[in-house]
């Protein structure tokens, strides 16, 4: 099992002249969850089910938000939150306000605040703005914090099918950075073939279903892919980058690592002299 051909060296060839082939991901334990550590909390840190904005406090001043009503929010928008990680689409600001602050949205900042304080320390999760303003994921701050366990993942499924899904977006993204960051059409079509998987078949997929539009469409909406389109080129093509979630979710450095436990013979990342400058240069911004 190889994800290039054994005959090519790290260092003696650009890495997007390699032709991948597809790695059994589930022979590295992509399917196991990661270790965490059991927290200390008070029960008033757990999110709420509490009732509405509409219902909160009224004894305030119109500037000013208690803290108990701010925790009681707080509460509604961590669930609020997992149901859209769940779903892997960000959260928007404006749905949050019309569907928990209402006419408590001036308090939006410090309302999401607090959850993000309860998520880290009750879930290990962070919540994280996105470049397109006032759009908000989540990112697993302890799967961030344990690489050093070598049985922890990139990212945490938490059932056989989202197993399956993580699988196909690691092996897309890694093939992407491995392939100079950007990867064309044709490279892709020809690499997903390696994993039984053709991006123009008409069939459903008995995992992903509709191959074309998971790629191109779920996987774009989950903010995993950013695809381009090329249209100066005859046919016009597309080219896959990763989308700011995978930025955000994973790091260069565990992706090339993994290449690392993939390609074998005891290969090292420091190996890969293209990919290893990105890594390095990413950990200095970090």
């Amino acid at each position: 099992m190889c994800w290039f051909h054994n005959s090519v060296s790290p260092r003696s060839h650009c890495c997007t002249k390699l032709r991948p082939i597809f790695p059994v991901f589930s022979t590295i334990k992509l399917t196991k969850m990661p270790r965490r550590r059991v927290l200390e909390v008070s029960s008033d840190e757990e999110p709420s089910q509490s009732q509405p904005a509409t219902q909160l406090s009224q004894s305030q001043g119109a500037g000013v938000i208690s803290d108990q009503d701010k925790k009681r929010l707080a509460g509604i928008v961590c669930n609020y939150l997992m149901v859209s990680d769940c779903k892997k689409i960000p959260a928007k600001r404006a749905d949050i306000v019309k569907a928990i602050l209402k006419d408590h949205g001036k308090h939006f900042k410090e309302v999401l605040a607090e959850a993000n304080r309860i998520m880290e320390k009750v879930y290990g999760y962070k919540v994280v703005e996105l470049e397109k303003k006032n759009q908000f994921i989540m990112v697993n701050t302890l799967m961030m914090n344990n690489n050093n366990d070598n049985d922890d993942l990139l990212l945490a499924p938490r059932t056989n099918s989202e197993a399956a899904n993580i699988g196909l977006i690691t092996a897309i993204l890694a093939g992407i950075f491995m392939s100079g960051q950007v990867m064309q059409e044709g490279p892709l079509r020809e690499y997903l073939k390696k994993l039984g998987i053709d991006i123009d078949s008409q069939e459903e997929h008995p995992t992903f279903g509709n191959i074309t539009r998971y790629i191109h469409q779920d996987l774009v909406r989950q903010q995993y892919l950013q695809i381009n389109r090329i249209t100066n080129v005859d046919p016009p093509s597309n080219e896959y980058r990763w989308g700011e979630r995978a930025h955000k979710e994973l790091s260069k450095k565990d992706i090339l690592e993994l290449v690392c436990k993939v390609y074998g013979n005891q290969t090292r990342p420091e190996d890969w002299v293209a990919q290893w400058k990105i890594v390095k240069k990413e950990e200095e911004e970090s």
